[in-house]
């Protein structure tokens, strides 16, 4: 069991990260779409700190031999999630990127052509 006073000092932690992410949505520093694994994260988090035998139960539906190592387990694939969220958002910038880029070589080229055309004339 967590002892009561790592207890409240998560849980205080967690309310002060909660508030932060709110503000940062609400000030549109953190697109909604990329925060909601942030969410998740700190409501498994919260639910962890308040009730720790949650754990327990998990460790033992998984057949983890110690709380510890379902925590560590839970810990990588939320990681994992997060990370591989963050390569798709980066793929599709990069793709924007790319054909943002190509239209403007496009247009480039045909000013470049209308402005020999003008001068010819």
């Amino acid at each position: 069991m967590i002892p009561l006073k790592l207890q409240i000092i998560l849980l205080l932690f967690i309310l002060l990260a909660i508030v932060q992410l709110t503000r940062m949505i609400t000030r549109y520093k953190l697109d909604l779409k990329y925060a909601l694994l942030w969410i998740l994260l700190t409501m498994t988090a919260l639910l962890l700190v308040i009730f720790p035998q949650l754990l327990s139960k998990t460790a033992n539906i998984l057949s983890i031999e110690t709380p510890t190592n379902a925590l560590f387990l839970l810990a990588i694939l939320l990681i994992l999630a997060i990370i591989f969220s963050l390569t798709i958002a980066l793929s599709r910038a990069s793709n924007k990127i790319k054909n943002i880029s190509q239209e403007l070589g496009i247009l480039r080229y045909e000013f470049e052509s209308y402005k020999k055309n003008i001068g010819k004339e």
